[in-house]
């Protein structure tokens, strides 16, 4: 309600769409081949979600969450290395700048535990002076060293920290990871409408750019379902909810259809109607 009245009355806006990010990312219509059917998975900051879609509306029985997501893996990692390296605990975006650079989901976790312990696959995040170097970044190897840095060594938390994505009784969580969400979500559907929504599974939310999830996601999929199983990984994931809810406010039928409220709406029906609007779409 309050948001209504601050664009409306405040801003003088001429209409809104309010809407959960996997709306718009369904609305985007990218990276998967039916549109109108798709399985969202949004990698976000504070949780991941898993929301169904049919005829761009959603299947409030399908929708399922896991409560990891970006904050919690970047906390994650800044608690991990305080207790091995350094003190990390008030750099929680040097840390999240750290994650986005440096850390990756494991296809074979086994395989690259094991590289680790034999002191291969690591890298060295050079931390920032704050005079010449306002970030961070990665000492590739021949690089030369920079005088007085202070580098942060980053092992097997490259992966191991991901991880919780899969297993959040990593940390502390009783829940299943983000395969038997996606697994669950299909299976509370319509039979006739699983192995559509198998086929288009897309992944997006900032969370969803690091470095081998798309592939790990796909293969544990396809461990639980029947069904063919295809994910596309949304372009510049971070902004696909944006850069759905541009689309769907061009639409030419997008007032028809419902999915704005003009000022004049909002002056006729007043807040608690508009309120009721909104969540009649969801």
């Amino acid at each position: 309600r309050t948001t209504d009245e601050v664009v409306f009355e405040e801003y003088r806006f001429a209409s809104l769409a309010r809407a959960a990010a996997p709306q718009f990312v369904a609305a985007a219509g990218e990276a998967f081949a039916e549109p109108e059917c798709v399985l969202v998975v949004d990698a976000g900051h504070a949780f991941t979600h898993v929301v169904p879609y049919r005829g761009r509306r959603q299947v409030a029985a399908g929708v399922r969450r896991v409560d990891v997501g970006g904050r919690m893996l970047t906390n994650y990692l800044k608690e991990t290395v305080s207790f091995r390296y350094w003190d990390m605990t008030d750099e929680t975006y040097l840390m999240g700048d750290a994650k986005e650079q440096c850390c990756f989901v494991s296809r074979d976790f086994g395989r690259d535990l094991e590289e680790a312990r034999a002191g291969r696959g690591g890298l060295e995040y050079v931390l920032p002076d704050l005079a010449t170097r306002r970030r961070g970044h990665v000492r590739a190897p021949g690089d030369a060293a920079v005088a007085d840095a202070q580098v942060l060594p980053l092992r097997n938390e490259r992966f191991a920290v991901p991880e919780a994505l899969f297993h959040p009784s990593d940390v502390g969580l009783d829940q299943g990871g983000l395969h038997a969400a996606v697994a669950c979500a299909v299976a509370a559907c319509d039979e006739a409408l699983r192995p559509v929504l198998c086929a288009n599974i897309v992944l997006a939310g900032g969370t969803a750019a690091l470095p081998g999830l798309r592939d790990r996601l796909e293969r544990e999929v396809q461990a639980l379902v029947p069904h063919k199983v295809r994910i596309a990984a949304a372009a510049d994931p971070a902004r696909c909810a944006w850069r759905g809810a541009c689309a769907m406010a061009a639409r030419p039928d997008a007032a028809a259809a419902g999915w704005r409220v003009s000022r004049a709406q909002y002056e006729e029906m007043g807040p608690d109607r508009t309120i009721a609007h909104f969540a009649a779409l969801a």
